[in-house]
């Protein structure tokens, strides 16, 4: 009889990915918080949590080196996590069983992001999007590093050309919406169509700034309770897991997934790339990365966050975004290679061999905060206050995952998942000869 599969042990580990994954759960919070705390301010600062210059510089701040980039880092990890899971289990057998933990562990998560959108609140989970996107990734397994790459790429080509068609409708609408305008001022009578393209427009502006009265009703709700915070916020839920996602979403996740495949096979992921690659990526992932942000603030501040410069700063979103996100990869890895490093190394890659536990717990305790299940402060703090918050939160993540995993092997979220992967419960405390915990840095 041949042996039942087994999950990872301390010894699969490998450093950078782990220390890497720690700094993307962390940093993901530094976006989310506002989607936590503020409505619908996420990409602009003026709707609500205030336009002081300490908010206006947090937003500064965010907007240029973090905007999509965390994400975009846990979405790479997880295309390079997706392949480690295959190749392990297929090194130890030669049948279907890798095909059939691949596929049972990729439907659990998507009900782990389920769990987190509609029980736990969050709409902007990202843990359904990789489980859908997850099931189709399995093809790619065994392609060349270079064909995963011209694939990354041409994914990431469509959803720029998805924001060139949504820019083009927008436009589209808004011409012909001025048109209207323009005959109504001048007293002449509407033509067919007009009233429609009018409160098309209309809908279109409020999209990107919603009436204040709206505003604060929705507010009220997320507040009062947890019943009637569900009420609204799994509307939003619905709309990111629905619309959102097949429009965006999982061309996103296909094109940075497939990088991250391709990253892991040319030994980039492990840390097994010279020092000279990671300061390339480093110095022209900023060097691009930066300056296509700046631009895009200044054009936004500029214009006044009106709808118009949001719909613009689309065209060039990934155009900044993949770049930053590979500066910080080349970054992370020179980081991984210095000597004063290695003390907060370990502690991030504790975080980040819990990154479904702390993602998730991130969530549960930003509902404690700002629903109506717990504090209420939904829409109560400023911009910059949101970070007191996130401060706290790291604080709790860096000293609660070393102390956990001196203990146990797995955390909790990632105990459960694993278990549930491979139909059994795992073994989670640790043996006192495994109580250190071992990390492999190739």
């Amino acid at each position: 009889m041949s042996a039942q599969p087994a999950a990872a042990t301390g010894d699969d580990r490998i450093g950078m990915l782990d220390t890497t994954r720690g700094v993307a759960v962390l940093g993901i919070l530094l976006m989310n918080i506002t989607g936590f705390g503020l409505p619908y301010a996420y990409d602009d600062p003026t709707v609500w949590g205030g336009n002081t210059a300490a908010d206006l510089a947090v937003w500064r701040i965010m907007a240029l080196f973090f905007e999509g980039t965390m994400r975009g880092l846990f979405t790479l990890l997880f295309g390079a996590s997706a392949l480690l899971f295959l190749q392990r289990h297929a090194s130890r057998t030669h049948d279907v069983r890798p095909a059939d933990l691949y596929f049972r562990r990729t439907l659990w998560l998507i009900v782990f992001g389920l769990v987190n959108g509609y029980v736990l609140l969050w709409s902007g989970d990202v843990l359904f999007y990789y489980g859908i996107a997850g099931l189709a990734l399995f093809v790619f397994r065994n392609l060349s590093p270079r064909r995963l790459l011209i694939l990354a790429t041409a994914f990431m080509l469509v959803q720029t050309l998805i924001s060139v068609g949504e820019w083009q409708d927008f436009h589209q609408t808004q011409a012909v919406a001025q048109a209207a305008n323009a005959r109504l001022a001048a007293g002449q009578p509407l033509t067919d169509g007009d009233q429609e393209a009018i409160d098309a427009f209309a809908a279109l502006q409020a999209e990107y700034h919603p009436a204040r009265e709206n505003l604060q009703a929705y507010v009220a709700n997320v507040r009062e309770s947890y019943a009637s915070a569900f009420g609204v916020l799994r509307g939003d839920t619905w709309f990111m897991q629905t619309v959102y996602f097949f429009r965006h979403g999982i061309v996103e996740c296909f094109g940075m997934m497939l990088l991250g495949m391709a990253l892991l096979k040319w030994g980039v992921l492990r840390g097994a790339t010279s020092t000279r690659v990671y300061l390339t990526l480093m110095i022209v992932g900023y060097a691009i990365g930066l300056s296509v942000r700046a631009f895009e603030i200044r054009a936004l501040e500029d214009a006044g966050f009106a709808a118009e410069a949001q719909i613009n700063a689309l065209l060039t979103y990934d155009l900044g975004r993949v770049p930053m996100t590979l500066g910080h990869l080349g970054l992370i890895a020179i980081l991984c290679r210095t000597a004063w490093f290695a003390n907060a190394s370990r502690v991030l890659a504790a975080v980040g061999q819990m990154a479904l536990t702390n993602y998730l717990t991130q969530s549960l305790i930003c509902l404690l905060i700002f629903t109506g299940a717990g504090l209420a402060w939904y829409g109560q703090l400023a911009r910059h206050e949101l970070y007191y918050v996130v401060a706290a939160i790291w604080v709790l993540q860096l000293i609660w995952s070393p102390l956990w995993l001196r203990h146990f092997r797995y955390g909790p979220a990632e105990w459960l998942w694993r278990s549930l992967t491979y139909w059994r419960v795992q073994p989670i405390r640790r043996t006192k000869k495994g109580t250190d915990l071992i990390f492999r840095l190739e």
